[in-house]
């Protein structure tokens, strides 16, 4: 792994982590408060955005990956926020989220072995 893809790595576990910060808060706190679920939805952007920054090679290497969802959840909440489906939202950064940390560990341990970031 070069460099530049660990500190992408790393940047996906950030945001990976925050969704998981958000989630703790519970579904009361997104349905309550619009700061939470609007965090929610900035932090679906932007792990949509920080998987894109890993480019096509490695998208491809990992095609249990659903993209095309991922994707298209970014573009729903990006440009078509009226329509956006808070259970769907919250699904993502409660279950979704820490699956797809969960998944992603070994790269990102390797990551920080890479950047000497332990």
């Amino acid at each position: 792994m070069d460099e530049r893809t660990a500190e992408r790595l790393l940047y996906v576990d950030a945001t990976l982590v925050e969704m998981t910060q958000l989630a703790a808060r519970g579904r009361p706190a997104y349905d309550s408060d619009i700061a939470v679920a609007r965090a929610c939805q900035y932090n679906v952007i932007r792990l949509a955005a920080d998987l894109e920054r890993l480019g096509e090679p490695w998208i491809v290497s990992h095609p249990t990956v659903p993209w095309r969802l991922i994707k298209g959840m970014r573009n729903r909440i990006a440009h078509n926020y009226w329509t956006v489906d808070d259970d769907i939202v919250w699904d993502v950064v409660a279950h979704h989220a820490p699956r797809l940390r969960e998944a992603l560990t070994g790269e990102i341990d390797a990551a920080r072995s890479v950047l000497g970031d332990h």
